[in-house]
């Protein structure tokens, strides 16, 4: 064995027997003796593993590429890109509006026959007539009989807004109204 091993397994086996034993402990006090002892041991200890480090080859790493952070979708950007091509002034708006509308009249459609606890048939009656809201900009949406109010068309002209942008507003604040409970 090495004389370094050798010495630990000493320490460690009196060590262990002063635990044991009291007397063996009274026997083995810490006088200034042992405590120098025990420090010149750490230091030669210390350098040992200090030379023996000199030795070997440093190798620097290589931290590569950071990685970059992946583009999170945010919910709901796809249907603002969508409205806001629907509400732009195109010559394939009035398709893309006419879908956007049919999309709208659906989830309309669901809800006023879940609030009303009637068939899809009486719902979409209700959407046509416009009887499913008190909101004439909303009924005006859905219905092409019905007209939207005057001031409306005048606050569209003025603003530069289509009737179109005031009624898909009104219709999915009313969706909205009506999917809440009436709480909105």
């Amino acid at each position: 064995m090495r004389p370094l091993v050798l010495a630990g397994v000493v320490a460690v086996g009196v060590g262990l027997l002063a635990a044991l034993d009291r007397g063996v402990a009274a026997a083995i006090s810490p006088s200034s003796v042992v405590v120098a002892l025990i420090g010149v041991l750490g230091v030669v200890q210390g350098l040992r593993y200090a030379n023996a480090r000199r030795d070997r080859r440093r190798l620097a790493t290589d931290p590569g590429e950071p990685e970059r952070r992946a583009q999170a979708a945010v919910p709901g950007a796809d249907l603002d890109e969508r409205i806001a091509t629907v509400i732009a002034s195109s010559p394939r708006s009035y398709r893309d509006r006419r879908d956007f509308r049919d999309r709208v009249r659906e989830v309309a459609l669901a809800a006023v026959a879940r609030e009303r606890n009637c068939s899809e048939e009486a719902a979409a009656a209700a959407l046509d007539d416009g009887t499913w809201t008190d909101d004439r900009v909303a009924a005006a949406f859905f219905d092409a009989r019905t007209e939207y109010p005057v001031r409306l068309r005048l606050s569209a002209g003025l603003r530069g807004r289509s009737n179109y942008w005031y009624g898909l507003r009104a219709a999915i604040d009313e969706i909205d109204r009506i999917e809440s409970g009436g709480n909105a």
